[in-house]
């Protein structure tokens, strides 16, 4: 008997029964509850792999750790970027489809099934929670429950209803899930992250994106540093550092503020963070009688002499820091080294020219993240819709109230599918009320 009549058109979850259509087979499928398993598994996996295999690593670090072969297959299948992968994002796809599917066919159900509420008999009402009063009428028995609505009516008496939206709830965690997984495939295809870093005094208007081979990124504004700060503890340790700076645009200032961690600046829908620091060391020297500061890579000329500082080390044979400097002496190149705490090497004459280093200062440098996600409001939308649905869903519960005309007067009755005892408390107060004993 069973087996005929689930051929008969009760076909199980996920089945297609006899005599469909092709898009009604596609559709019991993508919304079918194995397909769902399958989707979340393969999402699962994608998600181990994302994790064990370092992801947007430099080819160096793969290299370091697999073989040139296994690296090209890494890449091949996506596997180092799986979370921007073409496969993953068709994944998440999918997931949204059958959550999209499921909620779509349970609402419609749940929809046909809303249909005026009839009274049961008098014997079923006699079975839930019920008083009887005498010598009234249904209106007198109604304004006993004011704040609910009716639900239906007959001859025979009246259905009252409240709290019917926590019947809601569920569709609208499904709903906000939904938009979630929207706004975070939005953020996944659409936005992106990268670094800069900046000294004192410099400004930039690219990032270089984060992946595999960085690339420069125009932001269509500049960010320029105008100071940094870092402060440490006794032991050395950070304490807290802060980049003060400005955000130009068309070539005016258009925000001045200061980043430091957990305080980011956002602008043009990017948002800076403090993400890191370092230093470079500044090179102090006396060429000439001319004071100049030289960076590592940088250079000066005055008049026959043209130096560069080429190598900075922190201990030259034991002897205290020094700085290579590169001269050009005709068409040759020459280096010579300068000892800031050796007096004989701290000072030389070059290409007729007195060059003396008087210092070597520390220069410290920022490094800010820069992230842009077109998808972040999507997202908190979808949180903020996930909060309601689980309020309405767990504090607020409905509860029906039938009233059944007899002979003697109304017969009340009323009765809750969760939170029995909050209703059962309220019943008797209303019970109480319309006797006369409320205390």
């Amino acid at each position: 008997m069973s087996a005929t009549r689930n051929s008969a058109g009760n076909a199980g979850e996920g089945e297609t029964p006899p005599g469909a259509s092709a898009i009604d087979s596609v559709y019991r499928f993508l919304s079918s509850v194995r397909f769902a398993i399958f989707v979340l598994s393969c999402i699962a996996v994608s998600c181990v792999i994302g994790t064990l295999i370092p992801q947007q690593a430099p080819a160096q670090e793969y290299l370091s750790r697999y073989s040139p072969s296994t690296y090209a297959i890494l890449r091949f299948l996506d596997l180092t970027d799986v979370f921007h992968s073409p496969w993953f994002l068709f994944l998440a796809g999918l997931f949204v489809v059958n959550l999209f599917f499921c909620s779509l066919e349970r609402l419609g159900r749940f929809l046909r099934g809303q249909r005026e509420h009839r009274l049961p008999t008098e014997k079923a009402l006699e079975a839930m929670l019920h008083f009887r009063l005498e010598g009234k009428r249904i209106e007198e028995a109604a304004a006993l429950f004011r704040g609910y609505g009716q639900a239906g009516s007959d001859e025979r008496g009246m259905v009252l209803h409240k709290g019917t939206i926590s019947r809601y709830g569920v569709y609208v965690i499904h709903g906000s899930i939904i938009i979630i997984l929207i706004g975070s495939v939005l953020g996944l295809m659409f936005g992106y992250r990268g670094s800069v870093t900046l000294a004192k005094g410099e400004m930039k208007n690219a990032i270089l994106k984060q992946g595999e081979s960085p690339t420069p990124l125009p932001l269509g504004f500049a960010i320029k540093l105008r100071d940094f700060q870092v402060s440490f503890y006794p032991n050395g340790e950070p304490k807290d550092y802060v980049s003060s700076v400005e955000v130009i645009d068309q070539g005016r200032v258009v925000r001045q503020a200061d980043v430091r961690v957990n305080h980011p600046l956002s602008y043009g829908g990017a948002t800076i963070y403090q993400a890191t620091y370092g230093s470079d060391p500044a090179f102090l020297f006396d060429i000439g009688g001319e004071k100049v500061r030289l960076l590592q890579g940088s250079a000066y000329r005055k008049g026959p002499l043209t130096i560069m500082a080429v190598r900075f080390e922190r201990s030259i044979h034991n002897f205290g820091p020094g700085v290579l400097i590169a001269y050009l002496e005709g068409n040759e190149t020459k280096t010579s080294w300068f000892v800031r705490d050796v007096p004989k090497l701290r000072e030389k004459d070059l290409m007729g020219v007195p060059v003396r280093l008087d210092g070597i200062a520390s220069e410290y440098y920022t490094g800010l993240e820069v992230a842009h996600d077109p998808g972040v409001w999507v997202v908190w939308t979808g949180f903020a819709m996930i909060l309601f649905g689980l309020y309405i869903n767990f504090f607020m519960y409905e509860r029906r109230i039938y009233l059944l005309k007899t002979p003697g007067g109304v017969l009340v009755a009323g009765s809750a599918p969760r939170n029995r005892d909050a209703f059962r408390e309220e019943f008797e107060k209303r019970r109480e009320k319309a006797h006369g004993t409320e205390q």
